[in-house]
């Protein structure tokens, strides 16, 4: 796991030196701090740089920048192959090699060298970003896993192409020529996060997942895309002879991946939740291990929110060294200041803070943490995907009448109104709250945008909030005119896959870990089994409970009874917190002053989700973080 950086000016050479890569890699230090390197070649203008934390072969021959035997190319690697051994079979069938070490940055490059790019990724089964310098062409290809575990921004204008693992490279050198994206930070204000290929900047993109980008010596660029989901859903479903041999399957893939990801040449650990995803996870892990698995959790004082029991008690089924870490408030004031640094760009899923805390808990006894994220959306776990399904079949099954008569009652009972009936409260979400989400959908005819506006329809009445912004709602392509329910369903996660997995729940995880120095590791997202679960049939998905299979296999290894049990988030009373230990901090970066001197929000829409979240009338926790998230991010930049 590491991080690069790097520029290719093939018409102002002399942008190319090692003080200027230096500078790149200079602030994702946490990223690789156990060793960097540089590497320029200032006639063709490339140059590379690269911060490594040492995970396979720590000796001196996993170093980078790493120059191929043929010496035709050059690579900044960051991520895992973890069939390296696989490859190196490959190679060794075609010809002799003089291995260096046993790093899997060397056999992958090789790879490349003996049977080209498009081939090579292909074949690697791993997450991964790298940039790939061929001498003899002239060209640099940036290139990104198949569903986007590790990130990768680039820059590039008429003169020049800066690359890097965080915007903070490209920010390094360039900061004074980036804008901010308005559309792209509307996009941040109403889902927490930014879509690819956009970022906070309109001059930086980000590489999209499965997709490698090769530019050449005119800058002109080519983009390939190698993988998608799309691509495995149009492949026949798949059909078993029973149940058992379905579930056998599963276990034998996931196993499959558990043997690659649990390789390594340092401590290595797993998150634990409790849930079905972490527990499966671990579960495997534990039967395959020769001694107990180092497990971590985190936990809240406030009893209210606390789960750190149920993960606990998994741990002492499958005796794991297990660790905790409780936190309130105040330990997440502590780190919030941490959290541009971190993201590098603007990110505000509030889970952010404890996935923090809890890769600072395990950094402390392991390099390596496997997560059990993404089976939510291989297997149906989300609970909004049946509560979308549901309201979609009630909303459409409405006549015109009744649909204008529930318009007209709630104008004469609006929603801070029924937000005080009583103290009708669940999980943060208020009465009046839930009726207006109704309200918002009534009208809608296509299922995709019924689906986005029902993930973010409690944002429709927050007004113009930025200042010349495009609606900041991404408009979805997918066609569901002829789709039945169960379709449907697959479509949601097909949104999710390409949306929300890697440009929230990977980004997540990936800064947050590497904030620490440690590599996180995700066994799900293995492109077999997403090819598996991709291709499943939906009963095998969703039966008596969501994410059936995937249940089946944790089965073997744990009782139902320390699993079977409502679905909690992993996240934080946002709407209580900041009405109390977090307003003072909130209301500092909600100054009038300063939002009108930076220009980006409607300070008056601003003042008035603010009152009306602080008198309680409606809960604005989730827009709210969001804007504080971008202007800690601004703050950080405006300092420098």
């Amino acid at each position: 796991m590491c991080g690069f950086a790097g520029l290719y000016s093939p018409f102002k050479q002399n942008m190319v030196t090692e003080e200027s890569v230096t500078e790149m890699i200079a602030p994702i230090y946490r990223r690789g701090p156990d060793d960097f390197g540089t590497w320029c070649d200032p006639q063709n203008g490339i140059g590379l740089g690269h911060r490594r934390l040492s995970i396979i072969d720590i000796s001196h021959a996993g170093h980078q920048p790493m120059r191929s035997h043929d010496e035709r190319y050059h690579i900044a690697f960051n991520g895992e192959i973890y069939n390296f051994s696989e490859l190196k079979e490959d190679i060794e069938k075609l010809r002799i090699v003089d291995w260096k070490g046993h790093s899997d940055t060397e056999i992958l490059l090789e790879y490349i060298a003996s049977f080209g790019i498009q081939e090579t990724l292909s074949k690697a089964v791993g997450m991964f970003a790298f940039a790939l310098w061929d001498g003899q062409k002239r060209t640099l290809t940036l290139a990104r896993d198949r569903v986007g575990e590790k990130p990768l921004y680039y820059f590039s204008n008429e003169e020049s192409l800066l690359f890097g693992s965080e915007l903070s490279c490209i920010e390094a050198v360039a900061k004074e020529s980036l804008e901010i994206d308005r559309h792209a930070l509307s996009q941040l204000v109403r889902q927490g996060y930014i879509c690819a290929p956009s970022s906070i900047y309109k001059q930086v993109s980000k590489v999209m997942p499965g997709e490698f980008i090769t530019f050449n010596s005119e800058l002109t660029k080519d983009s390939k895309c190698y993988w998608s989901v799309a691509g495995v859903l149009k492949q026949p479903e798949l059909s078993f002879e029973d149940d058992e041999q379905a579930v056998n399957e599963l276990e034998k893939l996931f196993n499959q991946s558990l043997s690659g990801q649990m390789l390594a040449d340092v401590p290595l650990g797993a998150f634990l939740s409790g849930g079905v995803d972490s527990s499966s996870v671990v579960a495997l892990m534990q039967s395959k291990a020769n001694a107990p698995v180092k497990t971590f959790s985190i936990g809240f004082k406030d009893p209210r929110y606390d789960e750190a029991k149920y993960a606990r008690e998994v741990a002492e089924h499958l005796g794991t060294e297990h660790h905790e870490l409780y936190i309130d408030e105040n330990d997440l004031l502590n780190v919030v200041n941490d959290i541009p640094n971190v993201f590098s760009e603007p990110f505000a899923d509030s889970s952010q803070l404890p996935m923090f805390l809890v890769s600072k808990l395990a950094k402390q006894h392991v390099t390596v943490c496997l997560s059990g994220d993404g089976g939510d959306e291989l297997f149906w776990g989300y609970s909004r995907y049946q509560q979308t399904l549901n309201a979609w079949k009630r909303i459409t099954g409405l006549s015109e009448f009744n649909k204008s008569a529930i318009k007209l009652l709630a104008k004469c009972l609006p929603i801070h109104a029924l937000n005080m009936i009583g103290d009708v409260k669940s999980k943060g979400s208020m009465l009046g709250d839930k009726v207006h989400k109704a309200l918002t959908l009534l009208d809608h005819k296509e299922f995709m945008n019924f689906y986005r506006d029902f993930l973010m329809s409690s944002y429709r009445d927050v007004g113009s909030l930025v200042i010349g912004e495009d609606d900041g709602f991404s408009q979805l392509s997918i066609s569901d005119s002829e789709c039945d329910y169960d379709s449907l369903n697959e479509l949601m996660s097909t949104v999710d896959m390409t949306t929300y997995l890697p440009d929230d729940i990977l980004c997540k995880v990936d800064r947050c870990a590497m904030g620490h120095s440690l590599e996180g590791r995700i066994p799900l997202l293995d492109h077999r089994i997403i090819e598996f679960a991709l291709r499943l049939p939906s009963s095998y998905k969703a039966r008596d409970k969501a994410k059936w299979l995937l249940r089946q296999v944790l089965f073997k290894h744990v009782p139902p009874a320390l699993i079977e049990r409502p679905k909690k988030g992993f996240s934080v009373p946002l709407d209580v917190w900041l009405r109390g230990p977090l307003k003072e901090w909130a209301e500092s970066l909600l100054s009038s002053d300063k939002i009108e001197k930076q220009g980006f929000l409607n300070t008056m829409t601003l003042k008035r989700l603010w009152r009306e979240h602080q008198a309680g009338v409606r809960n604005w926790s989730a827009v709210l973080w969001n804007i504080l998230m971008f202007q800690q991010w601004l703050e950080s930049r405006e300092g420098d």
